[in-house]
């Protein structure tokens, strides 16, 4: 499980141990998980060189990986000239080089009837100024698990990927202080518990993607058929996503995301 600290990875973390999993955390700091199943890796998902090591230490005292989760990811918004180098490739490592590696590195260690489950975004199929690379890295996930999908399926590993809208967690609330769109808020965001149930259900009932809200799957799919229809519809849903936002800062919708 990666991100296993963030809003969503926690609580993803502590619905399987529930279920009697052991459970093998990686991020940068532990979550307040307290739990004999619970075995916590410190690791930091820009640093893509140690991703081995880690790999291999896993390797080393389990037999085998029935379910992989990836939910670690960052987000920097800025205008593609104002980007910094350090930003842009701290964003394609979290996000898309290390869940392919990860992943390569931990299939010899899945057997039939294992999981890998991709926790995608909206911003694969809905591309805002702002976000290239953050969309880009998400496309880029999204066509990773549709191949991966193909290449593992005669071993019978299922391989899904979720896109979540906006959710009501610290890395949105980080976004939208740095800029982020107000396009977030078009709709209301899910709770991070929401989306974890969502996740842990893909164990048990895999699906290839799954869209959550599904309505945003829909025009997302329509818009990357039509990508004139999101420059059309964008004075819209900006009016919407204004007041959206206008209304959880009044709400204080961050400090309620259960």
């Amino acid at each position: 499980m990666t991100g296993a600290s963030g809003g969503i990875g926690a609580i993803v973390t502590q619905s399987l141990l529930d279920q009697g999993y052991h459970v093998v955390g990686l991020s940068r700091t532990p979550p307040e998980i307290a739990h004999e199943a619970f075995t916590f890796v410190p690791f930091d998902a820009s640093q893509t060189a140690k991703l081995e090591q880690v790999c291999e230490d896993i390797a080393k005292n389990f037999v085998s990986v029935s379910v992989l989760i990836h939910c670690a990811a960052i987000i920097q918004p800025a205008e593609v000239e104002a980007m910094g180098t350090d930003d842009v490739l701290r964003q394609i490592s979290v996000n898309l080089t290390m869940p392919i590696v990860l992943t390569s590195k931990l299939l010899l260690s899945m057997e039939r009837g294992s999981r890998i489950i991709f926790v995608n975004s909206m911003a694969a199929t809905m591309p805002l100024a702002g976000s290239s690379i953050y969309g880009a890295t998400k496309a880029g996930l999204r066509n990773f698990a549709l191949s991966l999908s193909q290449e593992v399926a005669y071993r019978g590993i299922s391989v899904s990927s979720i896109f979540p809208g906006a959710v009501l967690t610290e890395m949105l609330r980080q976004e939208m202080a740095s800029g982020g769109s107000v396009l977030n808020f078009v709709s209301c965001p899910a709770t991070p518990c929401a989306v974890a149930r969502e996740i842990v259900s893909l164990i048990n009932k895999p699906r290839l993607e799954r869209f959550f809200p599904a309505l945003d799957g829909v025009f997302g799919g329509l818009c990357m058929l039509m990508p004139g229809l999101l420059r059309i519809s964008m004075p819209v849903l900006t009016y919407f996503g204004k007041q959206g936002y206008a209304r959880a800062i009044r709400e204080n919708l961050f400090q309620n995301k259960a």
